[in-house]
């Protein structure tokens, strides 16, 4: 099994990783009666957690009103300026609460349209939740570094790739940012003629759907090869997968979707919830030989 995190994972490990998920997974086969865990020859978990905040183009500082300042290039403000008004009205954010804030935002002179309206949006955001916000900003930063910076991409898939590269059978766990790792390295393997042999790939609190990141893989945008089951699953309430289920006419029609996952009102987009579901488990356990 590979596991292939997301978001906000500076300053941890591949240990910590490893340690924080199996323990909820181990907890949740349990109850379904598995040891699937226990077959397995070796589990992985990838860790770029410290090379993407370094690399990431867009310096969050601790408040959500950061975003919008002269901190952002204008590549990043028109990348995430309509995921991040959707994220907003998903927090509960009134849409004239943002356009009260974007007459009061102050933006350097000669910044475009798409700087102001997302300076509004920050302030309405961090009216409302400001922990929420920072989380949403952290993933839209980060997801514009991975999709936009070739570098940045390049080296994030060159510390996951190795775990990806003997041929033995291997369940693929990946959650928000490292569904999009994910996904492109295992369209990557399947496009240099070595498809990778994937029983279950899971896409837990996934991105894949917002607009500006499913544009940046190339069509067919489909089933990597030799992956037997694509499973996508998604709380309502998780700012990160703005669309829940990924669909047919963007990723083809061979993705089952979880979309009414309840991972508690705290942080909808942990890891925890997700590895809690009893139906995640039971994936996990049927994709076993």
């Amino acid at each position: 099994m590979i596991l292939v995190h997301g978001i906000a994972q500076e300053g941890k490990s591949e240990e910590n990783i490893r340690e924080e998920w199996l323990g909820t997974l181990r907890q949740n086969l349990a109850g379904v009666g598995s040891d699937a865990l226990d077959r397995l020859s070796r589990i992985d978990a990838a860790f770029y957690g410290d090379l993407l905040a370094h690399l990431s183009s867009l310096r969050l500082e601790d408040e959500a009103v950061a975003l919008g300042t002269d901190e952002g290039s204008n590549d990043f403000d028109e990348f995430a300026v309509g995921p991040f008004e959707e994220m907003a009205l998903m927090l509960g954010v009134a849409r004239e609460a943002i356009e009260a804030e974007n007459g009061r935002a102050a933006v350097p002179m000669g910044a475009g349209p798409h700087k102001r309206w997302l300076k509004a949006i920050a302030l309405a955001v961090e009216a409302v939740s400001p922990f929420h916000g920072r989380i949403a900003l952290r993933a839209l930063g980060q997801a514009h570094t991975y999709v936009r910076n070739h570098y940045a991409h390049d080296e994030v898939n060159g510390r996951v790739r190795p775990l990806l590269e003997d041929d033995e059978p291997a369940i693929v766990v990946s959650h928000s940012l490292g569904t999009l790792v994910s996904y492109s390295l295992l369209r990557e393997f399947a496009a240099n003629g070595r498809p990778r042999s994937v029983p279950l790939w899971l896409t837990l609190g996934s991105p894949l759907g917002i607009d500006v990141i499913r544009k940046g893989f190339a069509k067919p945008r489909v089933r990597p090869a030799d992956v037997a089951r694509w499973l996508n699953a998604a709380d309502p309430e998780d700012f990160v997968a703005l669309r829940e289920a990924l669909a047919e006419k963007d990723y083809g029609p061979d993705v089952e979707n979880l979309s009414d996952v309840e991972n508690g009102q705290a942080n909808p987009h942990a890891i925890a919830g997700y590895l809690s579901d009893v139906r995640i488990a039971q994936a996990i356990a049927d994709a076993m030989p």
